[in-house]
């Protein structure tokens, strides 16, 4: 093999680009921190979560079409350890979904301001659909 050739295949790398700064995020900020851990743990609880709520709200349901009628979401709901599961369920689903559109909104390259407002608006939405969300467990969960 020729020297030209052996060069083509193993072209050099300089040192410097290894150490240079990346320029594509604002100062201070490296990588994906908590929130990308939340993403992952949320992602991997909900695995968890949406198996075992439509195993006991569709696969364990004798009524027809594998769907509970009023009464028997309200007996289903009569149970505290479903409401703390059910709860889980809607919390993680909840903020999962909110932390991934942030992370798209936030992919579009928006300025340090409008990232606040980001993340105060979807707070803002997710405390809402939260406390709706809660709001209606407990007057099922009463019956």
């Amino acid at each position: 093999m020729s020297i030209e050739l052996r060069r083509r295949a193993r072209p050099s790398v300089p040192a410097q680009t290894v150490d240079r700064p990346r320029t594509d995020v604002e100062p201070g900020r490296r990588g994906g921190g908590w929130g990308w851990i939340l993403q992952v743990v949320t992602g991997a609880a909900l695995l968890v979560l949406v198996v075992v709520h439509l195993v006991a709200q569709h696969f364990v349901v004798s009524a027809p079409g594998g769907l509970r009628d009023r009464a028997s979401v309200l007996a289903y709901l009569g149970n505290p350890v479903i409401v703390v599961i059910e709860s889980a369920f809607m919390l993680t689903v909840t903020w999962h979904a909110l932390l991934g559109v942030r992370s798209i909104l936030f992919d579009l390259g928006l300025g340090a301001r409008a990232r606040r407002r980001v993340t105060v608006g979807l707070s803002a939405l997710g405390a809402v659909t939260l406390a709706y969300g809660f709001w209606m467990i407990a007057v099922l969960a009463a019956g």
